[in-house]
C-alpha cells in the first residue's frame, strides 16, 4: 500500500493507535500506575474475575487438558484471556492489532461443535494463542512497525501458513503483538505502536524483536505465543521477561507467508517458535504443529520429518559459554549460570567450562546478511510514510547513504554465504571436538549460554551485541531458553572492570544493578541442528534441576 502523501505519518500512527484502544471495552479498563513492577497488577485490579484469575494462571496444557474434559468451555478461557491481554497492553503497549470479538465467535464455534461431536477440534482445542505482527490473520493489518504498511487488511487468503496452522490445531486467534521496526533490533518500538516496557520493570526493555509476545506472556495475557527469530528474536525476549521458548532450526515449522522487513533475505533463514511462560506449554505447541500441521505438506521449504519422542543420557555432560571473548556478560547473567552449573553437578552432571570457535566471525557474517542489500529495502518502506528511522536503526540508515549510489553486487553476497558455510564446518567440527573431554565419548550433550550480556537493559539501551544468540542462527543449531533468577542488587554487585573492547566497556559502564532491578535472568540451551526434541528434553532435565536445588 502507498499511503496518500497528504497524510502526515503521525497522523497515520496517532488514528492507528488510537483504533486499537477503543476495541478495549471500558469496563476493563484500569487506572494508571507509576508502579515499575507490574507483574501482579493483573491479579489486583479487579477487572478478572476469581475463576478467570484461576484460568490465567493456569498452564496451557492443562487448559487444553480441561476443556477437553468439560470442566471449561473455550469461551470462557478465550474471555478471561481477552481480559488480561487488555490489562497487558495498558501496562506495557503490548499488542497492535485486536480481535477479541471475532475470537469469542470463534471459541463459541468450537464449544458447539464439541458439545456435538464430543472429539476436540486438534491439539490445542479451544487455547487462546497470540501471534507476533508479522504473521497475517484475516481481516487485520500486519504493519512489522511501519506506519506505510497501516490500513492495509489482509484478506483471507494471505494468511500466513503458521496462522491456518494455528486454527487447524484448534487454537483461537485473539491478538497480535508489537515488534521493532522491520522486526530488526533487539527492543521494541516504532513509529506506528511506539515502545514495549518490560512488566517486571518498566524502565526495561521486553527484548525484540518478539518484545510484545513476551511482554504479554509475562504478564499471563497469553497462555501461548508465537514468536520468531533470526538473530536472537525469540530468545532474547523470552529471557528479558522470564520465559521458556524455542528457537528450532529452519524446516521444522511453517515460516511460509509471513510478512519480513527483509523480503528475500534467505542467507539467514527466519524461523517461527513458540514462547510461554510454561515449558510443557512450548512442547504441546511444537508436538501439535508438527503432527498435525505437517508443514512440509504446506510449505515447500519445510522438512517431512514427524515429531519424535527422543531419551537423552542420564547422566549429561554440559559445556558452559562463560565469556564469548567479545562481551562478558553483566553479574546477573554470570551469576545464573553459575547457579545452574552447581545444581546441574548437584544433580549428578557435569558441566564444563568452554567457548566455540570464533563467535566474532559469526557476528561479522550476521551483519554483513542484514546490509547485504546497502539498507534499500528498509529505507523504501520507511518512505512509504515519510517516517524517520528509529534511534536504534542507524546501522541501516548509514549502509544506505553509504551505499545508495554503488549499491552492493551479488558475487559479495556469494562470497559472504560461502564464508558462512566454511564457519558453520569449522563450528561443528569444534563442538564435535568435545568428546576428548567430556569423558562419555561423546561431545557436549548441550551447550549453557548467556541470551544476551544484560537480564534485561533498560529503555533505548541495548548496545548491539546478538552473538551469544545469532551465532546459532548462522549454524542453524536448535536453542531454547529457560528463567533462572531475577536481578538482585545485593547479589549482582557492580566491580571494577576494563573491557577489551570500547563496545564491552559502555556495556558495562552503563550497568547499574539498582536500574534494572528485579528483572528475570535467563539462559539459553543449545544443541545441534534439526534437535528440536532433544534440546526440549534437555532443557527439561536443567529446568528441573535448578527446582530441586531452590
Amino acid at each position: 500500500m502507498t499511503v496518500p502523501i497528504t497524510a502526515k505519518w503521525e497522523d497515520i500512527a496517532s488514528a492507528k493507535r488510537a483504533a486499537r484502544d477503543a476495541l478495549i471495552p471500558e469496563e476493563w479498563r484500569i487506572p494508571d500506575t507509576a508502579e515499575r513492577n507490574v507483574i501482579n497488577v493483573p491479579k489486583k485490579c479487579g477487572v478478572l474475575t476469581p475463576k478467570e484469575l484461576e484460568i490465567t494462571e493456569t498452564e496451557a496444557s492443562v487448559l487444553v487438558d480441561r476443556m477437553i474434559g468439560g470442566q471449561l468451555t473455550s469461551y470462557e478461557v478465550t474471555l478471561a484471556f481477552c481480559k488480561r491481554a487488555a490489562i497487558a497492553q495498558q501496562l506495557t503497549n503490548c499488542l497492535t492489532e485486536i480481535f477479541f470479538d471475532a475470537a469469542l465467535l470463534t471459541a463459541q464455534a468450537i464449544d458447539k461443535t464439541f458439545a456435538s461431536t464430543g472429539t476436540p477440534v486438534g491439539p490445542l482445542h479451544g487455547l487462546p494463542v497470540s501471534l507476533k505482527d508479522n504473521f497475517y490473520v484475516e481481516g487485520v493489518d500486519t504493519t512489522v512497525g511501519f506506519v506505510g504498511w497501516a490500513n492495509d487488511a489482509a484478506p483471507k487468503e494471505k494468511e500466513s501458513e503458521m496462522t491456518k496452522i494455528m486454527r487447524q490445531c484448534g487454537a483461537v486467534l485473539f491478538c497480535k503483538t508489537n515488534v521493532p521496526t522491520a522486526m530488526m533490533m533487539a527492543e521494541t518500538y516504532n513509529n506506528t505502536w511506539n515502545y514495549t516496557t518490560n512488566p517486571y520493570n518498566r524502565d526495561c526493555s521486553s527484548g525484540g524483536s518478539s518484545g510484545g509476545e513476551s511482554a504479554l506472556l509475562a504478564l499471563k495475557g497469553s497462555p501461548l505465543g508465537v514468536g520468531t527469530d533470526i538473530g536472537g528474536s525469540i530468545r532474547i525476549p523470552a529471557s528479558f521477561c522470564g520465559l521458556y521458548s524455542l528457537k528450532p532450526s529452519f524446516g521444522r515449522f511453517a515460516t511460509y507467508g509471513a510478512r519480513s522487513g527483509l523480503p528475500g533475505q534467505e542467507a539467514i533463514r527466519s524461523i517461527n517458535g513458540p514462547m510461554s511462560s510454561s515449558l510443557s506449554a512450548v512442547q504441546l505447541w511444537s508436538k501439535a504443529v508438527v503432527d498435525t500441521g505437517k508443514p512440509w505438506t504446506v510449505d515447500p521449504n519445510m522438512l517431512p520429518i514427524p515429531w519424535r519422542e527422543v531419551e537423552v543420557p542420564e547422566k549429561l555432560c554440559f559445556g558452559m559459554i562463560l565469556d564469548n571473548g567479545i562481551v562478558k556478560p553483566t553479574p546477573p547473567v554470570t551469576r545464573a549460570l553459575l547457579e545452574t552449573k552447581k545444581a546441574l553437578e548437584a544433580a549428578g552432571h557435569t558441566v564444563i567450562e568452554w567457548c566455540p570457535y570464533n563467535p566474532a566471525e559469526a557476528g561479522e557474517l550476521m551483519m554483513n546478511f542484514f546490509l547485504g542489500d546497502g539498507g534499500v529495502k528498509i529505507a523504501q518502506y520507511l518512505a512509504l510514510s515519510g517516517e524517520p528511522y528509529p534511534a536504534g536503526m542507524g546501522s541501516y540508515k548509514e549502509r544506505f547513504e553509504t551505499h545508495k549510489a554503488n549499491p552492493p553486487m551479488v558475487g559479495s553476497l556469494w562470497d559472504t554465504q560461502s564464508a558462512r558455510t566454511s564457519y558453520c564446518k569449522k563450528v561443528l567440527d569444534d563442538w564435535l571436538s568435545t568428546k576428548e573431554i567430556t569423558g562419555t565419548g561423546r561431545p557436549f550433550d548441550a551447550l549453557l549460554s548467556p541470551v544476551t550480556a544484560y537480564s534485561a537493559c533498560p529503555k533505548y539501551a541495548f548496545d548491539f551485541h546478538v552473538t551469544y544468540t545469532s551465532m546459532w542462527n548462522i549454524t542453524d543449531y536448535s536453542c531454547t531458553t529457560l528463567p533462572v533468577t531475577y536481578v538482585d542488587p545485593a547479589k549482582d554487585v557492580k566491580g571494577p572492570f576494563e573491557g577489551r573492547s570500547e563496545l564491552e566497556q559502555r556495556i558495562w559502564d552503563r550497568y547499574d544493578p539498582k536500574e534494572v532491578e528485579g528483572a528475570p535472568v535467563s539462559i539459553q540451551v543449545v544443541c545441534g541442528r534439526l534437535e528440536e526434541e532433544k534440546v526440549l528434553k534437555i532443557t527439561g532435565v536443567v529446568d528441573a534441576a535448578l527446582k530441586s536445588a531452590q
